[in-house]
């Protein structure tokens, strides 16, 4: 099983989004809506060997492509991460972790 289909059993409605510039990578949003109205859109960037992770500067608009430390986002807790990750099975752990913590518990519903 791969990460993303591994992660969206933990986060329902979550996103998939390849890209490749040198290397292949992906990031995984999580549109955060709140009574109707999306607060954030929250995205992990993963290579395969780190996640970088934050909230979308612009909902995944001009910053889809871009990678994450590359967008301006906020890659401090408690709303960014960075790890470093040895299994996919460690990777989805902390990324849905994270994806529960910024979203307050609404990816995992």
């Amino acid at each position: 099983m791969t990460f993303f289909e591994r992660l969206t059993e933990l986060i329902p409605g979550a996103q998939d989004w390849y890209h490749a510039d040198g290397a292949l990578w992906m990031i995984v949003s999580y549109d955060d809506m709140v009574d109707g109205v999306m607060e954030a859109t929250w995205r992990v960037d993963f290579d395969g060997t780190e996640l970088v992770a934050g909230r979308s500067p612009a909902h995944l608009n001009w910053d889809d492509g871009v990678r994450g430390r590359d967008t301006g986002m906020s890659l401090q807790p408690p709303t960014g991460l960075v790890a470093g990750v040895d299994t996919v099975e460690q990777a989805v752990g902390i990324a849905a972790e994270w994806f529960n913590t910024v979203s307050r518990g609404r990816a995992s519903l």
